[in-house]
């Protein structure tokens, strides 16, 4: 049970119905991107992956993600989080306020041909503080994210697509271990305003951590399908389902993911 709650405080949705990714903002020009996210789990997969029923789980997230771009190569990251986590019985525990937050940067390493590769640092800090509940497990030590994009832009049956690859190593300070993330996404716009997207979010612990929550390793693997609808040439509004298809010691959930843009 320790560890279910520790993996279930771990998720967090990263999806943006839009191309962002590997690219880098022109400078003096940006984005916001205000994203919330409901997610559902009532069942785990185990040691062997084999699905059963669990502890009833419910967390909301609204994250404001800020992107400036100081140069063509060069964009500034912060992102701010709101969390709120519900643990059902046989012990319910509840935690609503500050989660992470983001800040770093992305530069632009290539850029020719329709392809661009970028690399990322950005530093997690938590908000939770000493919260003495156990929905807030997972969110309490600092994580620095080291992460090299891919993005290239093409035609998929003459409509205008493109494809972002993302591998991560994130090294999370204090009891949890490190883990591998590995992120696709395609997106095809199908119309002149329209764009739909296929996203994977793949991670891989590092081991198993220390202390009495993160005492066995973990895996989960999740795919999301959106869409997302320019209301302007500055706003997007964005819609997604996800699920974790298969997992090791983590648990199955399901959700939506709402976003918003606004470029300037």
């Amino acid at each position: 049970m320790r560890l279910v709650l520790s993996v279930w405080a771990l998720m967090l949705f990263a999806a943006l119905p839009a191309r962002a990714g590997a690219w880098t903002q022109e400078e003096g020009h940006g984005q916001v991107i205000l994203q919330g996210s409901a997610v559902h789990s009532g069942s785990e997969f185990g040691p062997s992956s084999k699905l059963y029923d669990s502890r009833p789980y419910d967390k909301v997230e609204a994250t404001l993600v800020f992107e400036y771009g100081a140069s063509d190569w060069l964009t500034l990251i912060i992102a701010p989080q709101f969390l709120a986590v519900d643990l059902g019985a046989p012990a319910p525990s509840s935690y609503a306020g500050p989660g992470y937050t983001d800040a770093g940067a992305r530069v632009r390493i290539y850029n020719e041909n329709d392809v661009v590769v970028s690399a990322q640092v950005v530093g997690r800090l938590p908000g939770t503080g000493n919260s003495q509940s156990a929905a807030a497990v997972g969110y309490e030590d600092a994580e620095l994210d080291l992460r090299l994009l891919a993005g290239w832009s093409f035609l998929l049956f003459g409509k205008a697509a493109f494809l972002d690859l993302e591998a991560a190593q994130r090294l999370r300070f204090g009891d949890p271990p490190d883990e591998f993330h590995l992120d696709l996404t395609l997106g095809v716009r199908v119309a002149e305003r329209w764009q739909v997207l296929f996203q994977s979010f793949n991670v891989i612990s590092e081991g198993a951590g220390e202390g009495p929550y993160f005492g066995t390793s973990y895996e989960y693997y999740k795919l999301q399908l959106g869409g997302a609808y320019d209301l302007s040439e500055a706003v997007t509004l964005g819609i997604a389902l996800v699920s974790t298809v298969f997992a090791r010691n983590a648990p199955q959930e399901n959700g939506v993911v709402l976003t918003g843009f606004y470029r300037f």
